[in-house]
């Protein structure tokens, strides 16, 4: 549909999927449902980090295309002109010999970390005698579990609950991310844009924030020690505009056209390759697990019948040689296709099994977007989404059929129709109701016709007009029609009363 599209992957689901219901079947299926997508839909693929998995290798390259608010940036530009004052010494927040202003924002999740800060706070007082106060913003289901925890390791840690970054621009100097689980930690990006220092894990999340000087990562507790009292003991480096711009989001747009452009020479060399006879994709398989003892056992077995098949191939090829039957271009073709030996290196292939499938990726996924079609849509469709996401998947999904299908009959029925004035004045009332009917009803539909609709206009003559008359009627000699008389709330069949006519007045 599209001549080129980019897609940008900033969310590892992967991660998200092992640690909820029916994971062994949600993460497998969800990884390899997002690789058919890339690879069906997508000509460039942007990966924020490295540590998202592979999606579409021929396809994909890492870049940060993320950027922050400009009151980040200006918070770290006007501070920038205070650490260059001469009272910067003075600062009671990032002068060298302020008192140590620590804090971490971020969802109270155990998986962003939270742990392991703990662990890491209590290490570094034990072993180096640093006990800080570590003050925490940001809301979360595990917030209250989290703080009851903190309490116990005898931790300065309170839980101060949701609050906008760049509210704490002029209070903390030191930001603490000990977070492994993220793409791309945004927080990480507003702090370094406000000239602080931060403190984080060496990870591949955080490789594109280890060019700036703030910038601390740490691979054990050790180092992390060593980086807390770096960053207690000394000012934040200012930021300098090339490293604010970096951040900014005019910089994030211009590293997007770099990345999502595609050359000219990378297209044809990418058609070339797909459009080629050996075109196909490589499967990594799980290792199988057997024994030391089985495995030498079948490499055993699997190169003496290789040796077999070899000589019965060498003896073949001679007898063919030596044949004055079949034509020499034949017999030469025939011995080229004899000599191909196949090297397979069976201790390897029984560690990293790989399959390959001789088709396009393009094509395998058109294959297997169909087949997951097929499924889904299917009857056993509501299965598979009750084991995948459990039963209020499933139930939500029969409720959108089921309004799907109510939905379609509506449309298949007729559209309103208007009547003219000249059928309004030539159609008695009940010509008018009929007609209202079997348009609602459309199963009980009765087309009239034009004998049928001038039928109806001949016996209306013969009905007398209607006067207002209380709850008595007019008599009429003729008893070849009836009439509803409303009682009670309900309609019942009646013949008209053999009354004597008392007018209103």
């Amino acid at each position: 549909k599209f001549k080129h599209v980019v897609g940008i992957v900033h969310t590892n689901y992967f991660v998200y999927a092992t640690e909820q219901p029916a994971a062994f079947i949600r993460a497998p299926g969800m990884k390899l449902l997002a690789s058919w997508m890339c690879r069906a839909h997508v000509h460039r693929l942007i990966k924020l980090s490295g540590t998202l998995g592979q999606f579409a290798p021929e396809k994909e390259l890492v870049e940060n295309v993320h950027g922050v608010r400009r009151s980040f940036i200006d918070v770290g530009e006007e501070l920038k002109g205070k650490l260059a004052s001469p009272d910067a010494d003075k600062d009671p927040v990032f002068s060298a010999d302020a008192s140590p202003a620590v804090y971490f924002i971020g969802k109270m999740l155990w998986s962003k970390g939270l742990a392991s800060l703990m662990e890491l706070i209590k290490y570094a007082e034990e072993s180096a005698g640093l006990k800080v106060k570590v003050d925490m913003y940001g809301g979360g289901p595990d917030k209250d579990e989290a703080s009851e925890k903190a309490e116990s390791m005898s931790l300065d840690m309170p839980f101060h609950g949701p609050i906008d970054h760049v509210e704490l621009g002029w209070t903390h100097k030191v930001f603490i991310n000990p977070s492994t689980s993220e793409v791309l930690c945004t927080t990480v990006a507003e702090a370094l844009a406000m000239g602080k220092f931060v403190v984080l894990p060496s990870h591949p999340s955080n490789d594109f924030f280890c060019q700036f000087p703030n910038c601390l990562p740490y691979t054990n507790k050790e180092e992390f020690v060593g980086n807390l009292y770096y960053a207690l003991t000394h000012a934040p480096e200012p930021m300098s505009e090339e490293y604010s711009y970096a951040l900014s989001w005019e910089a994030a747009t211009e590293r997007f056209a770099a990345a999502g452009s595609v050359s000219v020479a990378e297209a044809e060399a990418m058609e070339e390759a797909l459009s080629s006879t050996d075109a196909g994709i490589d499967i990594i398989l799980p290792s199988i697990k057997i024994n030391k003892e089985r495995k030498q056992l079948i490499s055993r077995s699997f190169r003496r019948t290789r040796g077999r098949y070899r000589n019965f191939r060498t003896r073949l090829s001679q007898e063919i040689m030596k044949s004055d039957v079949l034509p020499k271009e034949l017999q030469q073709r025939l011995i080229a296709e004899l000599d191909k030996r196949l090297d397979v290196d069976l201790d390897e292939l029984l560690d990293s099994p790989k399959l390959r499938v001789k088709l396009s990726p393009a094509k395998l996924d058109k294959l297997l977007l169909d087949l997951y079609d097929s499924v889904t849509k299917g009857p056993s469709g509501d299965v598979f989404r009750v084991i995948g996401g459990g039963a209020s998947v499933g139930r939500q999904h029969q409720y959108l059929k089921q309004q799907a299908a109510k939905t379609g009959t509506h449309q298949q029925s007729k559209p309103p129709s208007f009547l003219d004035a000249s059928v309004l004045n030539k159609s008695s009332p009940t010509t008018l109701v009929t007609k209202a009917l079997n348009r609602n009803f459309p199963r009980n539909e009765k087309k009239l016709d034009d004998t049928t609709i001038a039928e109806n206009n001949r016996k209306e003559e013969n009905v007398p007009k209607m006067s207002l008359s209380g709850h008595r009627a007019r008599q009429v000699q003729s008893s070849s029609w009836g009439v509803r008389l409303v009682r009670h709330g309900s309609f019942t069949q009646s013949r008209p009363p053999q009354t004597r006519y008392v007018p209103l007045i």
